[in-house]
């Protein structure tokens, strides 16, 4: 099945690229990916989640992060209902690269690389993961000064948090271990999202990681419902929508900072794909 492309709400791409909700889900959430950062926590039902092919029971207490280059589904069962929290980040906050600190590429990097991002907390890590999303849901929603500072605060605490955790477990191994039978493309897929700024062709994955472009291409398209060209195309416009919107760069800037080599190409493709040209689109968002 060839997955759903969730661009997200518009907040995300604009200058404060940061959103909390409360869900409540009735019914399955069908095979996805997004264009941003997604990360929620169960706090009421159940339901079974699939990340990139891998099934995983959820339930109260249960914490998942979701990055661009993940395939996600939900299975809630008929009668049942599902009560989370949903946060999404755009891609501008998350690759800031301005201050070590304040990285949220850098915090969550390891996590990345965990076979299935979702993170069964246990009592005291639940807690305080549930209590600090309720003060973000209140912060995010108020109209109190330092609003956007205090829930990037407690973003960045609540991120830390789960953090100790999976390095509790063991990384990796904690988060339930890596199939290398099925990871091996998944990796490759990993390595194009986190260097997207970066020249990557297939002939350069290629030797890299052993594997042959006409594999490469096919198995891409198999797991994200695009081919590589798609995908790697995909991931540097979400980058770009959120710098238009959310900072004042130059839209040239914005092509080079997004990964694309030259600016014909880079405003031909995003007018193609959003239906406007790059200067309309920041027009239209502000």
């Amino acid at each position: 099945m060839i997955p759903h492309h969730y661009s997200g709400d518009i907040e995300i791409h604009g200058e404060f690229p940061y959103t909390l909700k409360i869900h409540h889900l009735t019914g399955n959430v069908p095979s996805h990916v997004h264009y941003f950062l997604e990360y929620t926590y169960v706090f009421q039902g159940e339901a079974i989640e699939i990340i990139n092919g891998i099934e995983r029971r959820i339930a109260p207490g249960a914490f998942t992060l979701l990055f661009p280059h993940q395939v996600h589904e939900l299975r809630i069962a008929p009668g049942q209902e599902l009560f989370m929290y949903n946060g999404a980040i755009g891609l501008q906050a998350f690759f800031n690269r301005s201050h070590p600190l304040m990285s949220l590429q850098g915090l969550l990097k390891e996590a990345e690389s965990d076979w299935h991002t979702s993170y069964a907390l246990d009592e005291p890590y639940a807690d305080s993961v549930y209590r600090l999303l309720v003060q973000m849901h209140e912060e995010i929603r108020s109209d109190r000064t330092w609003r956007e500072a205090m829930f990037v605060s407690k973003l960045f605490e609540l991120f830390i948090l789960v953090d100790r955790f999976r390095r509790r477990l063991g990384g990796s191994a904690g988060a339930g271990g890596r199939n290398d039978a099925r990871g091996g493309m998944w990796t490759v897929i990993r390595h194009v999202y986190q260097n997207f700024r970066d020249p990557i062709s297939l002939s350069s994955l290629a030797a890299t990681y052993g594997y042959t472009e006409a594999h490469i291409s096919a198995e891409f398209k198999k797991l994200t419902g695009g081919n590589y060209s798609r995908f790697l195309e995909r991931i540097r416009l979400a980058h770009a929508c959120s710098l238009l919107i959310g900072t004042g760069m130059k839209v040239t800037d914005v092509c080079y900072e997004a990964g694309f080599s030259s600016y014909p190409t880079f405003a031909r493709v995003f007018s193609e794909r959003m239906g406007k040209s790059p200067m309309a689109y920041r027009k239209d968002g502000k």
